[in-house]
């Protein structure tokens, strides 16, 4: 087992969701973490709550600038030390037919969900790289490996990245430095994200807590794919042994082609009006 315990971790999106509740996982474990966020004020509010829980500090970042996420990393090795632990988490999600989606919401999505995580991997990498240790998990999506009708785009960043992570393994991972590199394949989580949208049939939506304990597992194990609940696998080992035709009518039981058709766009409102900013 890998030791979280000591270790200097930064979490982007860590003011609400998924990153928030991974923070608080990560200092419970012994870790020193630096929280980052887009929106200051709520960073700033998450990193008050969880100070008494161990070494916890706030910082403002777009992960869409490159050079501020290298002056973020930078910023930690001063505050607390340098980053072992790199946490991708930082995402966003529109739904709806692929040829009625605005062209500036593919292009942000692609710029925080694809691009975020390449440059937290470059402003973070080096250093680990020449102190020879380091992990960077990368929180993808169930949506990675299906693809979701009505979330094409969402879909096809959160592919990229499994296939980021999975060749950057392959390509660092088995050297002689102690690097490791995971992502982990949340279904559906109850969180602002998925605001609006229906549940699958099974299995019943996860919350963010969940998700933390699957960053938390990939850290201590190693492991490169992590999936929250662990039946999600299933959507990786299935199409190997059915044909596609019966793969479809699984997902049609289990509810995956309508859990994003007809959302409810007043419920989702809010979410939308943060994403556009």
């Amino acid at each position: 087992m890998r030791v979280i315990a000591g270790q200097t971790a930064l979490v982007t999106g860590a003011g609400r969701g998924i990153g928030r509740a991974t923070a608080e996982a990560l200092l419970r474990e012994g870790a020193k973490v630096a929280l980052t966020d887009r929106d200051e004020d709520v960073v700033q509010e998450a990193a008050a709550a969880l100070q008494g829980l161990g070494p916890a500090r706030a910082f403002a970042l777009d992960v869409r600038d490159p050079a501020a996420f290298r002056q973020v990393v930078e910023d930690v090795g001063a505050a607390l030390a340098p980053v072992d632990i790199l946490v991708n988490n930082a995402g966003i999600m529109s739904l709806g037919g692929f040829l009625e989606q605005d062209p500036l919401l593919d292009d942000r999505q692609i710029d925080v969900n694809l691009r975020g995580v390449l440059h937290g991997v470059r402003a973070a990498l080096p250093g680990m790289i020449a102190r020879g240790h380091g992990h960077v998990v990368n929180v993808a999506s169930v949506a990675g490996v299906v693809g979701v009708p009505y979330s094409a785009v969402y879909a096809a960043t959160k592919h990229a990245v499994v296939g980021l992570t999975e060749a950057l393994h392959n390509e660092l991972a088995r050297s002689d430095l102690d690097l490791a590199f995971s992502y982990v394949l949340p279904s559906i989580v109850q969180t602002e994200l998925t605001a609006g949208t229906r549940s699958l049939r099974y299995p019943p939506p996860v919350k963010p807590e969940d998700v933390a304990q699957g960053v938390v597992r990939a850290l201590r194990t190693g492991r490169v794919d992590v999936w929250v609940p662990r039946f999600g696998r299933t959507a990786r080992i299935l199409p190997a042994l059915l044909p596609r035709r019966v793969q479809e009518r699984l997902g049609e039981l289990f509810g995956v082609d309508r859990v994003f058709d007809g959302i409810d766009e007043a419920a989702r409102a809010a979410y939308q009006a943060r994403i556009r900013r």
